[in-house]
């Protein structure tokens, strides 16, 4: 053994009893993997069957008349031979849920999944008669576990400003639904459902799939910002309703329910409200009012520890019990309400001087989707007369 690899054994071994060595794992490439790139094909029926309706209704439920909505076939079109002719008013007595469903393809399995970010929903639609600047509908997709996106339909997506008796384009993209709250699977798409919402009376045909981009747009109006609904103190009516979305202001035989300077708790005005729904042929004796402009309200985190606060002043008599229902509905036609009793006015009794009525949200009772209230809603019974002043949500 020569000098020279005595040496070398000698460093070696001193390198690994000093414990200095480190090892490290090599591989023969350290780049990344390439994403791989999914082509579109340019005809959207390689992928899935782009026509949802068009003239063949077989695939279409909901098409009947009841207390909500009439809906039928026309030969009123805006290609070919006929259109879906939809009518309906969502604040029908007995009016549950409104609208119809579309199971496209003989209700195959449609697979959305590659094109959601690059599709849009187009329809033509037009109204019966008249002008509507919003076309009150929610799309829904529906998947076969049960899955759902919704989209709000707004004039953003029409092709002119309000919605008249010429047929026009609406184009909503696939990828402004809400997918993730109701976990829609996009990859196994059952139907296209169109819910009703407020009331009009419209015509819809050529409803398909198209590739959409959007495009700049300058804004004739500027999109409002809403307060945050659920901000307590929250005023839903004082002088008058908030952002005067109420509705059920009425005098004839059976009830009365307007705005007077006669009485008032505070401010200048109340809400005179006089029934006797005994009466034959009265119906429909509701009002409600929307503290939202309308949109959806959700009042999960709030139902623990608020309530409605409202002045109320008998017109006759002390009483121990009011015939009035008040409570909440949501945007499926779900109503939670409860009717005024002893627990809830200050000092026990009704009476002709005001009184404090406070009711907390957990006492209302219903099967109601509490994340889309859409209104606080009065119900009359037997006869009364009583007004009402500074209605809030408060917290408990």
């Amino acid at each position: 053994m020569n000098f020279t690899f005595k040496i070398y054994s000698f460093f070696l071994a001193v390198v690994f009893l000093s414990g200095c060595v480190s090892l490290k794992k090599a591989t023969l490439y350290d780049g990344e993997a390439p994403i791989e790139k999914v082509t579109i094909p340019k005809d959207i029926s390689l992928l899935v069957e782009p026509r949802i309706y068009d003239e063949d209704a077989t695939d279409v439920w909901g098409l009947e008349k009841d207390v909500c909505q009439e809906a039928s076939v026309s030969d009123v079109a805006y290609s070919g031979k006929e259109s879906l002719k939809l009518s309906w008013n969502r604040d029908a007595k007995g009016c549950k849920w409104s609208g119809i469903g579309i199971g496209w393809d003989n209700w195959a399995g449609k697979d959305l999944s590659l094109i959601m970010s690059s599709v849009g929903i187009q329809m033509y639609v037009r109204t019966q008669k008249g002008k509507a600047f919003g076309l009150p509908m929610v799309l829904t997709l529906i998947d076969y576990s049960g899955g759902m996106g919704f989209l709000y339909t707004t004039n953003k997506y029409f092709e002119r400003v309000a919605i008249d008796e010429e047929w026009q384009k609406v184009v909503v993209p696939l990828s402004a639904f809400e997918t993730e709250k109701e976990n829609l699977d996009p990859s196994n798409i059952k139907q296209l459902q169109i819910e009703f919402q407020q009331s009009g009376s419209v015509y819809l045909d050529d409803i398909s799939l198209v590739f959409y981009e959007e495009k700049p747009q300058t804004a004739w109006m500027e999109e409002e910002k809403l307060a945050n609904p659920i901000a307590l103190p929250k005023t839903i009516f004082d002088d008058a309703f908030a952002n005067n979305n109420g509705w059920g202001l009425v005098k004839n035989n059976c009830k009365t329910v307007e705005w007077t300077n006669t009485e008032k708790a505070s401010g200048e005005k109340s809400l005179h409200v006089k029934w006797n729904v005994g009466e034959d042929n009265c119906a429909y004796n509701v009002f409600g009012i929307s503290w939202n402009k309308w949109h959806p309200v959700d009042v999960t985190s709030i139902r623990e520890t608020a309530m409605l606060e409202f002045d109320l002043k008998t017109a006759t008599a002390s009483t121990s019990f009011i015939p009035l229902k008040v409570g909440f509905d949501d945007y499926a036609g779900a109503k939670g309400q409860t009717v005024l009793t002893t627990e809830f006015v200050e000092g026990g009794t009704y009476d002709t001087e005001w009184r404090k009525v406070r009711i907390p949200l957990s006492t209302i009772s219903g099967n109601l989707d509490l994340k889309k209230i859409k209104q606080v809603y009065f119900t009359m019974e037997d006869k009364g007369e009583v007004f009402l002043d500074n209605l809030r949500l408060v917290s408990l």
